[in-house]
């Protein structure tokens, strides 16, 4: 019988550096999902919460495509607190049932949610641990303004707003403070985990390959085997940091030899191969590694898309992957297609896979029990 897993509930408000802590501990082997997101997929078009939203707050509100105008309806509930208890007396309960679901199907030991009102939803209830992650007013403030284009004006709104950061951190069994940079977030991320034993390491192996989670001694490897593939662009670990906060980076190791660094974006349930190294011959080739791939993210992606350039037509289809025209199985069109575009790729440029039969697919693959080892 599979054992309940851990579950973190990481809070914070605006421009904290949730969703990186966050991104940290996919790539440390946890399932994680973004409350946010989901809330904002609940009402694609078609679901109830989409009708109940244009029921209440009027028609004009529905795009030529169907979606709901995002922009619109936030200006709305920004400027009328009645207007936006009215919206997630609708969409939380939505919410709430979708993060119930994923937690009773999880296979991975560490589960974390990110919600910014997460204190004031039903699913603290089931957490085991909360985190918060804080920075400084004005360093949200500059983050807000330089990363997401919002004006001062805009964004002082925001934050003033939002009950004082100081009521999460009095609520908390963790703090994490973002202020000083990437390295010094993950770094405490890191030191969370640690006390709490739970895994730091997803591996996967069928020797001599190995697919696992990267580590703070494989930075400087990580950089040079980039630097190299860039055409000598420098690479630092600072950057390797930072793009951990928003992408799934495992390593690829040829016994003991780190041989490969791979980037995949990474939305929810979905996974994206855009790009790889040639592999020398005496390593692997596709074929071998694919699989193993595959089976590092499963548990917690359900689908991989692989760009065609990465997989020709032979390998794609030994691998089992389906041209990416067609919508995967339990994947909203709207929410696939808009995945792909914001990778600068279209469905038909991609291969696609599901990943929820891996130990069908591959049956000499390692039980999964075996791939999770702790540092």
């Amino acid at each position: 019988m599979r054992g309940k897993p851990f579950i973190i509930g990481i809070t914070g408000n605006i421009a904290s550096g949730k969703s990186v802590v966050r991104n940290y501990l996919a790539n440390f082997g946890a399932f994680t999902i973004d409350a946010d997101l989901t809330a904002k997929d609940s009402y694609l078009p078609g679901t109830p919460a989409w009708r109940a939203i244009l029921d209440h707050f009027g028609e004009d509100l529905c795009m030529a495509d169907g979606q709901i105008n995002r922009s619109k309806l936030g200006m709305i509930v920004l400027n009328d607190p009645l207007e936006l208890r009215r919206l997630e007396e609708i969409v939380h309960p939505y919410v709430t049932q979708a993060i119930i679901g994923e937690i009773e199907q999880c296979t991975r030991p560490v589960f974390a949610v990110e919600a910014i009102k997460l204190l004031e939803s039903e699913v603290a209830a089931v957490c085991d641990q909360i985190w918060t992650v804080a920075a400084d007013e004005e360093i949200r403030l500059q983050r807000l303004v330089e990363l997401r284009g919002h004006s001062q004006k805009l964004a002082w709104e925001k934050i003033k707003k939002q009950p004082p950061q100081e009521d999460k951190l009095a609520r908390s069994n963790e703090v994490i403070w973002s202020n000083h940079g990437f390295e010094e977030t993950y770094q405490q991320t890191e030191l969370a985990v640690q006390k709490l034993r739970l895994p730091l390491v997803r591996k996967v192996e069928r020797q001599p390959l190995c697919v696992r989670s990267m580590t703070e001694a494989d930075m400087q490897r990580s950089c040079d085997l980039i630097s190299a593939r860039t055409g000598g662009q420098g690479w630092s670990c600072d950057r390797i940091y930072r793009i951990l906060g928003g992408k799934l980076i495992p390593v690829i190791c040829f016994g003991e030899e780190m041989i490969q660094v791979r980037r995949l974006s990474n939305r929810q349930n979905l996974a994206l191969l855009t790009h790889q190294a040639p592999l020398r011959p005496e390593h692997a080739s596709n074929s071998d590694l694919q699989p193993l791939l595959e089976d590092w993210l499963h548990g917690a992606y359900t689908h991989l898309a692989v760009s065609k350039q990465v997989l020709s037509v032979k390998e794609a289809w030994d691998g089992n992957y389906s041209p990416g025209e067609d919508t995967p199985d339990g994947i909203p069109e709207l929410i696939y297609a808009s995945f792909l575009k914001e990778n600068g790729l279209m469905p038909g440029e991609v291969w696609v896979k599901s990943l929820l039969n891996q130990q069908e697919n591959h049956p000499h693959s390692p039980d999964q029990g075996s791939m999770i080892d702790n540092l």
